[in-house]
């Protein structure tokens, strides 16, 4: 699914339209005056940053290509720019200091950005659009679902899984025909997930469950790219279509939380340890459509982000058999044998590959947040209402933080190297109390996946393939990844 911010009459024509939910509106926080951060002394200037076109200021370059303008900014103006999307002021931070006393100090004065409406009416008001009590609530809910033990505990079942799918590869073994890979890594990733948050059902349900994912993802409004597109809404026919696809993924996700409440049942799945847990001292449980909001909301998050990075990753390996023979040298050390909990930590080169894709292609390349109240940031005046955003694309790419930014070199991770590091130079699952819930999960479904591919398969970039990231609900290649698959 992708989505992009393409203004308020656009917005509004699609809710209309795709409008699904009966519960109450999504949350809005009740905030009061901030006790935690002092006033300033005395006026605070503006950041700098460009003046941008009359009116529109720099909103055709932020929708032509945001990585690559926020990364401009970044290395033009400082750790704290403003530059005006239309007429409004809107702030970007990329210094990593700064992005710690802005999420860290300030975190009293922002609520989540409200322009994700679209996506709450698709996805509901789960982690990743709520916000204040109604986010603590659930992520103090969700938060055993995503423990060390219970992690571990999916290993044997991620394996089993990753190997099924990656055997599908056969046909294309030592052939001279092109595969694209990103559709395997977004079906694979899916099945991963689903078993994760919905347990045992979701294998009743899954070949159809994933199809209606895809096809939303096919018929989701795509990003607007140039100034003016947001005039032109997409044919109603389409949206039509859209909304049935989304009504029918609603009643499977009913069913299944119906199909739960009643037997009761006990399992390792979110689903069921949601169903039981109490969100207040007063013993208070979610309701269907809270279950519901949350289930779909932790399952797009998860999957579309780890594909984009797995594709990524194997994509950079094939262009440095350097690398690649390093990480298969390791992965090698497990003799053959099916990978195990026992094996995570054997596996580190693996992990750094898998964190140096996330430095370079960062699936959520910005987050954005809206200003309460006037604040300062790194001495500078940030005004209410304006919307700040954090982009980790642009962060990842600061020459004084990663030499040679665009280079691809796993060994940035090591310990050595990552000693003294600022925990906010590398922020590809956010940064402070909003830190993605689901990271530690995707990292050990990623090594896994990586270890079965790689016992397996060599795949090389298809020659001549233009492989371009661009922007969406996460970031992705543009054109799809074929590879020549090659047996180990």
């Amino acid at each position: 699914m992708r989505l992009a911010y393409t203004g308020r009459r656009r917005a509004d024509f699609l809710l209309g339209l795709a409008s699904r939910r009966t519960g109450p509106p999504p949350f809005r926080a009740m905030v009061t005056a901030p006790t935690s951060v002092a006033p300033t002394a005395g006026p605070a200037p503006d950041p700098p940053g460009p003046k941008g076109m009359p009116w529109f200021g720099s909103q055709g370059e932020v929708r032509a290509n945001p990585m690559r303008f926020y990364t401009r900014m970044a290395n033009e103006y400082g750790g704290i720019v403003r530059f005006f999307y239309g007429r409004k002021p809107t702030y970007l931070i990329s210094e990593p200091e700064l992005i710690r006393e802005f999420l860290v100090e300030r975190r009293d004065l922002y609520v989540k950005n409200t322009r994700y409406s679209l996506l709450v009416r698709a996805i509901g008001n789960g982690l990743l659009n709520s916000d204040g009590q109604t986010w603590q609530e659930q992520r103090t809910a969700s938060q055993p679902g995503f423990s060390r033990s219970r992690i571990h505990s999916q290993v044997d079942r991620t394996v089993a899984i990753a190997t099924q799918h990656v055997e599908r590869w056969e046909r294309w073994a030592d052939t001279a025909e092109p595969h694209d890979i990103e559709p395997d890594m977004s079906v694979l990733i899916q099945e991963l997930i689903g078993q994760s948050l919905l347990g045992p059902v979701f294998g009743e349900i899954s070949e159809r469950f994933v199809e209606l994912v895809e096809e939303i993802r096919e018929y989701w409004p795509p990003t607007v790219r140039t100034l003016l597109g947001h005039l032109k809404p997409p044919p109603i026919r389409r949206i039509r279509h859209l909304k049935g696809l989304l009504d029918e993924l609603d009643e499977m996700v009913f069913a299944a939380i119906r199909k739960q409440r009643e037997s009761g049942a006990v399992n390792d799945s979110l689903l069921s340890i949601l169903a039981r847990a109490e969100v207040d001292e007063e013993g208070r449980r979610f309701d269907e459509q809270s279950l519901r909001d949350q289930l779909l909301t932790l399952y797009f998050a998860g999957f579309e982000t780890s594909a984009s990075t797995l594709t990524f990753m194997l994509y950079r390996l094939s262009l440095q058999p350097g690398i690649r023979d390093r990480l298969y040298a390791e992965v090698a050390e497990l003799g053959g044998r099916e990978p195990e909990q026992a094996d995570l930590k054997a596996l580190g080169y693996t992990e750094q590959c898998l964190h140096e894709t996330l430095r370079v292609y960062p699936p959520a390349y910005n987050f954005s947040r809206v200003m309460l109240e006037d604040t300062t940031v790194g001495g500078y005046r940030v005004a209410k209402d304006c919307m700040v955003i954090i982009s980790p694309y642009a962060t990842h790419r600061l020459p004084k933080v990663w030499p040679n930014p665009e280079g691809f070199d796993p060994d940035r991770f090591s310990e050595e190297q990552a000693k003294g590091r600022s925990q906010f130079a590398y922020i590809p699952f956010g940064a402070g109390h909003r830190y993605c819930i689901g990271g530690p999960l995707a990292l050990v479904q990623m090594k896994l996946i990586t270890a079965v591919i790689a016992q397996r398969y060599r795949l090389d970039a298809k020659p001549g393939h233009p492989v371009e990231p661009i922007p969406g609900t996460v970031m992705r290649p543009e054109r799809g990844m074929p590879v020549l698959i090659r047996r180990v």
